[in-house]
């Protein structure tokens, strides 16, 4: 009793502290955190709103609308069998390839509320759905970062067999829930001008939250740059906190795959976006952060052979040209065996606990 107490305060603390920390920081680099903070807004307005929003309105709008019901239909058996989910997850797997961190959640969470999906379905699709899309990795990566639209579609299309991958190990791992016969309770559906005007409503809220989580990772990891020299350093913690500052930093001094990893991986603001679009959908965050580290890896290695398939010998760098034969100091067995440790691991971990 006493040491939980004494725990309970010394977490209090360290937050206390987190925040004084972050505060004096703003003041202390007001400069670097404003320049940070415009940089997220423009990312917003030129690249996140135009490829996010139409994507996620349109997730939405298939819900409300009834439609993912008669669409999924005939792709029930194949979801079942390679996913195990039921046909309404079809349309939005789909378009959370295809549209962009946070699409698939929200589709998720509409599924959930609509009674169209069990809680294990949603839980397990949860840890999957997680793609870039193609506004974000062909526009801004391939053409504006290296002035390649090939090397943005090589990490497209490794990104999007990256989470077709996870998709059936987690449901090879998941055999218990996915042999249950699922319950999806039955609602009425909304009128077509509805059930548009609802998904355009919501989804202009979601964006609003996504977009401030971006602006504020923004100004932080500007902060960080200006405290932080080393390379190394500042694409591990750009990396780790938002991917649009990773990918611009890592495309000046790393290889292309360093680049695919923190597009698989997301960053933290990533995650926290999505974790706000599940609403309450409780789904354990380490494990999600661990899979999206295997994400990364996959995305990385399959980036890899794209390059030496599709290019070979090529610019990796944005200022420099080498050989792709030496990225990571390593070769495709020693990057697949980290990829198998890695998941092996998840054989570890029974089942999906809620935190």
């Amino acid at each position: 009793m006493y040491v939980n107490a004494a725990l309970h305060k010394f977490e209090i603390v360290v937050k206390a502290l987190a925040v004084i920390m972050l505060c004096a920081l703003l003041l202390l680099f007001s400069e670097s955190c404003s320049g940070g903070a415009q940089n997220g807004i423009k990312f917003c307005l030129t690249v996140l709103i135009p490829s996010l929003f139409p994507f996620m309105a349109a997730s939405s709008f298939l819900i409300k609308s009834g439609l993912s019901e008669q669409i999924g239909k005939p792709f029930a058996k194949i979801t079942k069998a390679v996913f195990g989910l039921n046909g309404n997850f079809a349309p939005i797997i789909i378009l959370s390839m295809i549209g962009g961190y946070p699409v698939g959640a929200r589709g998720i969470s509409a599924l959930k509320k609509y009674g169209a999906a069990s809680e294990s379905e949603v839980k397990k699709a949860a840890m999957f759905a997680v793609c870039a899309g193609p506004g974000f990795i062909v526009n801004f990566v391939g053409v504006s970062l290296y002035h390649n639209e090939t090397i943005g579609m090589i990490i497209l299309i490794s990104q999007i067999i990256s989470v077709i991958i996870l998709g059936i190990l987690i449901n090879l791992f998941d055999r218990k829930n996915s042999n249950n016969n699922f319950f999806i309770a039955k609602k009425n559906t909304l009128p077509f001008s509805t059930a548009l005007v609802e998904a355009a409503a919501d989804s202009s809220k979601g964006m609003l939250g996504i977009c401030s989580f971006v602006i504020i990772f923004s100004a932080y990891t500007a902060i960080f740059g200006e405290i932080i020299n080393d390379n190394l350093t500042q694409n591990l913690i750009f990396c780790l906190l938002e991917v649009c500052s990773a990918v611009n930093n890592i495309s000046q001094n790393s290889p292309v795959e360093l680049v695919a990893f923190a597009i698989g991986f997301g960053g933290l603001c990533v995650h926290f976006q999505i974790f706000s679009a599940l609403g309450d959908i409780k789904i354990n965050k380490l494990i999600f952060f661990i899979i999206r580290i295997i994400q990364g890896a996959i995305t990385a290695l399959l980036t890899h052979i794209g390059l030496m398939l599709f290019i070979g010998e090529t610019a990796v760098f944005s200022t420099s040209s080498v050989e792709n034969a030496d990225v990571f100091n390593g070769s495709i067995i020693s990057g697949a065996v980290l990829i198998c440790v890695a998941i092996c691991f998840l054989f570890t971990l029974k089942s999906y606990r809620t935190n």
